[in-house]
């Protein structure tokens, strides 16, 4: 996240918003085997078409944002191209090749995934 923040400009909260978005509107692919086998790689992203547009009401109630303001990030995000306005909301674009600002952030997620997971495998139950 520090990764994104510092190279993109981008405010803890934007770093919210577009994870929220990525999450939403690939949650479905995600689900479907065929779909998940032939675009959850790298090099192949599912169609923008395709995604599951998400609200700025889901958005600002999943973050504890003000309607407002999520719209104004929102509005600010689609205008630097980290996030694409289609009907019914945003979606976040596919990620491909040199476009793909994301792999930092997602790597980080993992990262922090997986000290999580080692941490609560210590734990006692």
């Amino acid at each position: 996240m520090c990764f994104a923040i510092q190279q993109d400009g981008l405010t803890p909260d934007e770093v919210a918003i577009i994870c929220v978005v990525a999450t939403e509107s690939t949650r479905e692919i995600r689900k479907d085997a065929f779909a998940a086998r032939h675009f959850g790689g790298e090099d192949f992203a599912f169609p923008d078409t395709e995604r599951p547009a998400v609200s700025i009401k889901f958005i600002h109630t999943r973050l504890g944002l003000s309607r407002e303001t999520t719209r104004r990030k929102v509005a600010d995000l689609v205008e630097r191209g980290f996030l694409k306005r289609v009907k019914g909301g945003v979606i976040l674009p596919a990620q491909t090749g040199e476009d793909d600002y994301t792999k930092e952030i997602r790597s980080f997620l993992v990262r922090k995934l997986d000290v999580i997971s080692a941490y609560r495998s210590k734990m006692p139950d």
